[in-house]
């Protein structure tokens, strides 16, 4: 067995038909419907049951499928770490999202200057950003949660206060706090393609139920404090993204009763490089 026998298997478990999948891997039905039967001699099962319908996994066929799409995952992911490498370029590919590139600076800033320059900072998609790491394309990763960590480990770093972001004209903005509960019934922004995990969070509605009204669509944190400053909406934000932020016509309030922003140094579950273990120690050891 080996990892094109595999791969041939998850093609046909995905698609459902032999000759759907073998369109999909550019190859005969003949040959792939061949090299399944190989793999299933090999294992000494069925995988498939097969019909006019298609082909359908058997019990030790779903077992395989589990197992197998890990190995895959980490295959790619190896193959493209050590591509990556062979081409000169850094040993560590380090992102974080645009909000938190100051603490991913100078974090890569003092990791370099404390061993090597082997590391190398970049902003990622937020959307894809977690994907990247499972996927080998980059090393480490500081995110903030939420996020889905199926295939990935991580470690807190440091816990940020949040605080109200509200247009200057806002009933409250005087005040020297606020308890979530008196926002009930505001619009926030929302971030694109933003899943209800972290859309929970960023509206404050993470740990207790409050009504909310979706405000402006935004894609970067400047969209996010023009929709507060134009009273489209308020925001929560951790205190220390605020330099980061155009506060004109904005007032900074602290709120009681909403959850911090955890900030989270993550890495693949299936990464074994000794620099992956060493960026990680730093990030805990310096607090980010």
């Amino acid at each position: 067995m080996d990892l094109k026998h595999l791969r041939y298997f998850l093609a046909v478990a995905s698609e459902g038909t032999f000759t759907a999948a073998a369109q999909r891997l550019g190859m005969t039905q003949p040959a792939l419907s061949r090299a399944i039967r190989a793999l299933e001699d090999g294992v000494g099962t069925a995988l498939f049951a097969r019909g006019h319908q298609g082909a359908e996994l058997t019990a030790a066929g779903r077992m395989l499928a589990e197992d197998a799409r890990g190995i895959d995952e980490y295959a790619r992911a190896a193959i493209a770490r050590v591509a990556r490498f062979g081409q000169g370029g850094p040993r560590l590919r380090v992102t974080a999202r645009a909000c938190d590139v100051a603490t991913l600076q100078a974090l890569v800033d003092s990791y370099n200057a404390q061993y090597e320059p082997h590391a190398v900072a970049t902003v990622a998609d937020w959307r894809v950003q977690a994907d990247e790491l499972r996927a080998g394309a980059a090393d480490v990763g500081l995110l903030r949660v939420p996020f889905e960590n199926p295939g990935l480990d991580s470690d807190p770093v440091r816990i940020d206060e949040r605080v109200a972001l509200l247009p200057r004209s806002h009933p409250l903005a005087g005040r020297d706090s606020i308890d979530r509960a008196e926002l009930a019934g505001e619009a926030f922004p929302r971030w694109v393609d933003m899943p209800p995990a972290e859309t929970a969070f960023w509206t404050g509605t993470d740990r207790v139920a409050h009504d909310w009204r979706p405000g402006p669509l935004v894609r970067n944190g400047a969209e996010y404090a023009s929709a507060v400053r134009l009273g489209q909406a308020i925001g929560f934000v951790p205190r220390t993204l605020l330099p980061e932020l155009p506060l004109t016509g904005i007032s900074v309030v602290p709120v009681h009763g909403l959850s911090p922003s955890e900030l989270h140094v993550v890495w693949a579950a299936t990464a074994t490089s000794p620099d992956v273990a060493r960026f990680v120690r730093h990030a805990q050891l310096t607090g980010a």
